[in-house]
């Protein structure tokens, strides 16, 4: 059945959940659904970039998974505009350079944030609204990083993309990792009981599909695989391509979110682990498309 290789790409992107405290939180059965609402969609916002404090730049890990889910998109027909702030702009321009990317890229201004993204809505008219790895904010209103700095005096506020969304009845999709993120909001109790700082960082807006992943780029990646099986089509770019984003987001000054460093890493892991987890994901997708074509050889 198709459902066992959505729960295999479920399986294999809750690595290092253990890590954050989140290991305990498993949406059975979101990621196929989620690629579903998705393949029904026409316009999609995606908005990602968590800028590092102390380096005042993006982190690796939220672009790549962007890019990797807007260039699924648009070889489905689908509209995409990318959304983000000053500190990830150039590191998602470089990645859309390396995939070819056609969508717009957006950048929110810290001042008039709120009106900005009302007005980005009214203009592209999105049927759906995706974040990942963005901050999302607090129960007091401020963002926070995971170690519990605030960051509300740096980040703009992308929170009323999600706010207007449920409003106009525009369907909200969210992947993270660490509990403070745009949309996790679904999970807050479990947050608030496993993570550390968590009744804190929480973030409090829902999105209506959530994807928690060990890294959030592995969770995009998995959207990807899903909608890949979905299709009977690799969609999912190759290890080389990943490597290539890696380094163009490095030299557009991305760092790692936990080590503070520019390096090929995301979020404290090596290169080889997070090829490692793009490889069982592509995988699975061939294991599919071969019981396929299998099938109808058969048939």
């Amino acid at each position: 059945m198709k459902r066992e290789y959505f729960e295999q790409m479920e399986n294999i992107i809750r690595e290092n959940l253990e890590k954050r405290g989140m290991d305990q939180i498993y949406l059975k059965g979101e990621l196929e659904n989620a690629a579903r609402e998705l393949l029904s969609s026409v316009t999609v916002f995606i908005v990602t970039g968590f800028c590092v404090k102390d380096c005042l730049t993006g982190e690796t890990d939220g672009p790549i998974g962007a890019v990797s889910l807007a260039g699924a998109l648009e070889k489905l027909g689908k509209k995409v505009i990318l959304i983000t702030d000053e500190y990830s702009g150039d590191m998602l321009y470089s990645c859309c350079l390396v995939k070819e990317i056609q969508a717009p890229v957006e950048i929110v201004p810290y001042k008039g944030a709120e009106s900005f993204c009302e007005k980005l809505i009214s203009i592209y008219k999105p049927s759906h609204v995706v974040a990942i790895e963005r901050p999302g904010k607090a129960k007091d209103r401020r963002y926070y990083s995971m170690r519990g700095e605030i960051i509300s005096d740096i980040i703009p506020n992308t929170d009323p993309l999600f706010e207007k969304a449920k409003e106009l009845g525009i369907t909200t999709l969210a992947v993270g990792d660490g509990g403070n993120e745009l949309g996790m909001g679904k999970v807050s109790r479990f947050v608030i009981k496993n993570v550390p700082n968590g009744e804190k960082i929480y973030a409090t807006l829902s999105a209506d599909y959530l994807i928690v992943a060990g890294v959030s780029n592995w969770g995009a990646h998995a959207i990807v695989g899903a909608l890949s099986l979905m299709i009977n089509k690799m969609l999912l770019h190759d290890l080389k391509t990943e490597i290539m984003l890696l380094e163009e987001m490095n030299k557009a000054g991305g760092v790692d979110g936990c080590t503070k460093e520019r390096t090929l890493t995301v979020d404290g892991l090596s290169l080889k682990e997070n090829l490692e987890i793009l490889r069982r994901l592509r995988n699975v997708v061939k294991d599919w498309l071969s019981s396929s074509t299998e099938k109808m050889l058969i048939g």
